[in-house]
């Protein structure tokens, strides 16, 4: 078997997450945690990411008037998140109340 040269471990982890079928996961769960610092303070304060299912990130917020509020929001909270990803991960998002679970 022929050796390799050095290789940088990162470029190493990325062939094997992409072999296993778990780098776009990955992604999605990236957004996890970068929500406070890409959204800011203010939005993260009364919104928090629920889970991500086929691009669909849905939001938890804490009542109606943010869900208004938030939407006009939404093509740029996506183009944050997705920069954070470096991938388009986030295809939609959606805004659902989300009760007291949405306070840190």
């Amino acid at each position: 078997m022929a050796r390799r040269g050095l290789e940088n471990i990162g470029d190493i982890l990325k062939r094997v997450t992409r072999k296993l079928g778990i780098d776009a996961k990955m992604r999605e769960q990236t957004v996890f945690s970068v929500w406070d610092e890409t959204v800011g303070k203010q939005i993260a304060r009364h919104a928090r990411p629920a889970h991500i299912r086929k691009g669909r990130l849905t939001v938890l917020v804490e009542n109606s008037g943010y869900i208004q509020e938030y939407s006009f929001l939404k093509k740029e909270l996506q183009k944050k998140l997705n920069a954070m990803t470096d991938k388009d991960v986030i295809k939609e998002i959606i805004f659902r109340i989300g009760g007291k679970n949405v306070k840190t």
